[in-house]
């Protein structure tokens, strides 16, 4: 049964009958009131019966809280008709589109590209595009282009393991672990390459390992990063260790 649907009917079941609790409860509540009322004046002497409790009920009375009812179904239906969808709303699926700003950036970056083959800031652009909107392996791939241009560098090399990191499910693949061993040659203390490589210790519960690979990064005096968000990283390590 469709769990959206039953939480509808529930809700719509509820709010009604409350409803009709505070219909009948009024109703009673005013048939008491007058036949105290035509008692009271019967007693006195006036030519006038007792009414019974039965001569109270108009069927009429019950007309307004039954179209009513009917008028709050057919609107709530209505309602959620027009914009709802019985039979997607537990059956959803990740959106993988990628963000039409993103797209607009990768489809200008490609453009360019294509016109400039050779422009190393319109390569670099565009893998950067690629790694924001999920293309790993496109941005594996336009990195590649990029350093088989410009040559070995170690932070293009760090930025093209992060993405395959990535594109491989969060694993270091022989291929990656080579990227790394190159990156690492030519800078050690490269800020990509350290970081997902810290990162990734920290995700499997190697403390140690990734307060090495940050101790590491923050002799780096070349690249620019947050140092203090990395000095709080190894303090939260260094409590995992010792707990």
């Amino acid at each position: 049964m469709n769990i959206l649907a039953l939480g509808i009917a529930v809700c719509l079941s509820i709010f009604i009958g409350l409803f009709w609790i505070h219909h009948c409860t009024y109703n009673r509540n005013l048939s008491s009131a007058v036949m105290k009322t035509t008692n009271t004046v019967a007693e006195t002497g006036m030519a006038m019966r007792p009414l019974e409790p039965d001569e109270f009920k108009n069927t009429e009375s019950y007309q307004y809280p039954l179209w009513m009812s009917v008028a709050v179904l057919i609107f709530s239906l209505s309602i959620y008709a027009s914009g709802g969808h019985f039979q997607g709303w537990n059956e959803g699926q990740v959106d993988e589109s990628v963000d039409y700003l993103i797209a607009a950036k990768i489809t200008k970056g490609r453009d360019q590209v294509v016109q400039q083959p050779q422009n190393e800031m319109a390569l670099m652009s565009l893998a950067q595009a690629y790694a924001e909107g999920g293309l790993y392996a496109d941005s594996v791939n336009t990195l590649a282009e990029l350093i088989e241009l410009v040559g070995a560098d170690a932070e293009l090399l760090g930025m093209q393991v992060t993405s395959m990191y990535y594109r491989d499910g969060r694993r270091f693949l022989p291929e990656t672990q080579t990227v790394i061993d190159t990156a690492l040659n030519l800078q050690r203390d490269e800020l990509n390459t350290r970081m997902i490589l810290a990162t990734d210790a920290y995700l499997n519960g190697k403390y140690a390992t990734a307060i090495d690979h940050w101790r590491i990064l923050l002799t780096n005096q070349t690249q620019p990063f947050n140092r203090q968000s990395i000095n709080n990283a190894i303090m939260k390590a260094e409590f995992k260790l010792d707990e």
